[in-house]
């Protein structure tokens, strides 16, 4: 769920654009005290159910029905779930230097890959119980074997879930993730991720939910073998936190993310109230659990679950959460590893940006450390320094190319949607591999006030010894054209070798899904290369003035919240958000695109 903003705080503030500077001029960086301020404990895991994947569909028809008439309208965020990226206020702008629209990548179409339609938003809305739109699907990608089809990857969207086998054939239909996670439908669920971890040979499902006014959980199903359409053990974790003397809780975890290394895996949130909500959020910070990999899969056989080591990051050197600062910690991406990877040494490694502010050239690297203590209960050590990176900057919101509107002309007369939301300059999905950690953002792009996204990549070489955690910038840069590229994620294999996936909108195109190759020495290379076209303009309910009851204005489509990727014996699998030919319903048109590269 990413926070909606732009009516509110910074409805006035323009961000500063960043300097796209060469990348070989940037390859240095300094490392000082991030500031941090956490606390640490373990908390238990309770076992909710076993649920069978392929018997977890729909009650109410097949998963290929559209919905005609929506019962009730629903976002990809909840009421409380309303600011879009950091709480900065022009006051605290960091200036990070103009940047230039020069030097601009050209974008073509890819003809020779093989791709095809993934979950669409009337799908969704089909095969949940008083079928409910939503926007927008936060994209999970995983890949990983299976007893019957042999390779398949696996799509989980807000909120249902899918497999097809690399030539596109389905094999398990659309099925809603409340099954899956053995709740009653209509159960409130978002930020889904999954993954496929080699080492034990099992998959790992997480979702957030709101189940009360007062209460919160964090979902994990846990396969019971390798085989992905079989049993899966679900446990939870209570995220309401009631008794947190930082204020206003009960809360929730938020924008949960999912990483692992060779002995844990690690879920982060970002922790609000539930009910101090509008027009000021509590934030409490950064919520990261670490559990013991093997002690969760034996859990799913039939063990006892597993405690989870527990640590709440409260400051850091970009600000606090202490007494209501709404600001602080926010959006600390963990790392995971390819299944052909190399681990770090014993070490989890998390990265922040500086969503606070509007622009920044600052990262904090976090490390845990001594990660097989989680095999015996253990709290392993947490640690963070800070380091000087390129600029980056919040980015505008994105424009599409003009055409057909049938919901918003039909129900507010209007000849053009506001744009897409594009992602707030915090890092996404970090992946480490053969000592490098790589990572990527939207940026805003133009002088002297941005006018397009970009993408602003990195790579970091992290290292712990005695002194402490040490990290240098082995590379970074930007990716950027006269269209806008939204939510990137770069996925690579265990060499560093792969692609960066993202959505492409722009006055030339419609939202279509997008890619480009990625070197792990030299980053991004080649031009920008759409996997299809889209067919239409975002056209859903976010789009216009009026949003749902209860629900704050939306200031723009919501789009996202993230692009995937995964990689399984030598083959990739990318997914993206775009606008697909199939049919939509009254409320929604958008969908998913799933390919395999032709080349790298």
């Amino acid at each position: 769920m990413r926070r909606l903003l732009l009516a509110l705080a910074l409805i006035t503030a323009v961000p500063i654009a960043i300097t796209a500077t060469p990348p070989s001029a940037l390859a240095s960086s300094s490392n000082s005290s991030a500031n941090m301020t956490y606390t640490s404990s373990t908390v238990n895991l309770q076992k909710v159910g076993t649920v069978n994947l392929s018997a977890a569909t729909t009650p109410g028809g097949p998963a290929s029905a559209l919905a005609a008439a929506p019962v009730s309208v629903r976002l990809g965020a909840p009421p409380v779930d309303f600011a879009k990226g950091g709480f900065a206020a022009a006051s605290t702008i960091n200036t990070a230097g103009a940047v230039a629209s020069g030097n601009e990548i050209a974008v073509q179409r890819d003809k020779q890959l093989t791709g095809f339609e993934g979950i669409s938003g009337p799908q969704q809305a089909a095969v949940n119980v008083q079928p409910s739109d939503l926007e927008p699907p936060d994209q999970g990608t995983c890949a990983g074997p299976s007893d019957s089809h042999g390779t398949v990857t696996v799509e989980i969207i807000n909120n249902a879930l899918s497999a097809y086998t690399p030539s596109g054939t389905q094999v398990l239909p659309i099925s809603p993730t409340y099954a899956l996670f053995d709740q009653p439908g209509g159960t409130f669920l978002s930020d889904p991720r999954c993954y496929f971890d080699v080492q034990t040979q099992r998959w790992f499902f997480t979702e957030l939910s709101i189940l009360t006014a007062t209460s919160s959980a964090q979902f994990v199903a846990v396969s019971q073998s390798a085989n992905p359409f079989g049993n899966y053990t679900v446990f939870s974790i209570d995220t309401t936190d009631a008794t947190n003397p930082l204020g206003d809780c009960p809360c929730f975890g938020d924008y949960d993310q999912i990483g692992a290394d060779a002995n844990g895996f690690y879920i982060t949130t970002s922790e609000f109230s539930i009910q101090n909500v509008y027009p000021a959020a509590s934030y409490n910070g950064a919520v990261v659990y670490a559990i013991s990999k093997t002690r969760l899969a034996s859990a799913a056989k039939g063990g006892k679950p597993p405690t989870a080591a527990r640590y709440q990051i409260t400051a850091d050197s970009f600000g606090t959460s202490a007494n209501g600062a709404n600001s602080g910690p926010y959006h600390v991406s963990p790392a995971s590893t390819p299944p052909d990877g190399t681990y770090a040494n014993n070490t989890e490694y998390f990265v922040e940006s500086n969503s606070n502010q509007l622009s920044d050239n600052h990262l904090i690297v976090y490390s845990l450390t001594g990660t097989d203590a989680l095999n015996h209960g253990g709290v392993p050590s947490l640690q963070a320094t800070e380091i000087v990176s390129e600029s980056y900057a919040f980015p505008p919101d994105a424009t599409q190319k003009n055409g057909p509107l049938p919901f918003g002309l039909a129900n507010y007369g209007a000849t053009s949607p506001t744009g897409l939301q594009a992602d707030f300059n915090a890092v996404q999905q970090v992946t480490y591999t053969n000592g490098q950690l790589y990572g990527a953002m939207d940026t805003g792009v133009g002088s002297p006030t941005p006018t397009t996204d970009g993408i602003a990549w990195f790579n970091l070489n992290p290292s712990t010894q005695s002194r402490g955690l040490s990290v240098q910038v082995s590379s970074q840069g930007y990716v950027h054209s006269s269209q806008n590229l939204l939510y990137p994620d770069v996925v690579v294999n265990g060499s560093g070798q792969g692609y960066v996936v993202f959505s492409v909108s722009g006055a030339a195109e419609y939202p279509s899904p997008g890619y480009i190759a990625f070197d792990s020495h030299s980053g991004p290379t080649g031009n920008i290369r759409l996997a299809t076209v889209g067919s239409a303009p975002e056209d859903g309910f976010t789009c216009y003035p009026a949003p749902p009851a209860n629900y704050p204005p939306l200031g723009g489509c919501r789009w996202g919240d993230y692009s995937g990727g995964a990689e399984w014996n030598g083959q990739f699998f990318l997914m993206a958000e775009y606008i697909p030919p199939s049919p939509r319903d009254t409320y929604v048109n958008w969908g998913t695109f799933i390919w395999t590269p032709s080349s790298h």
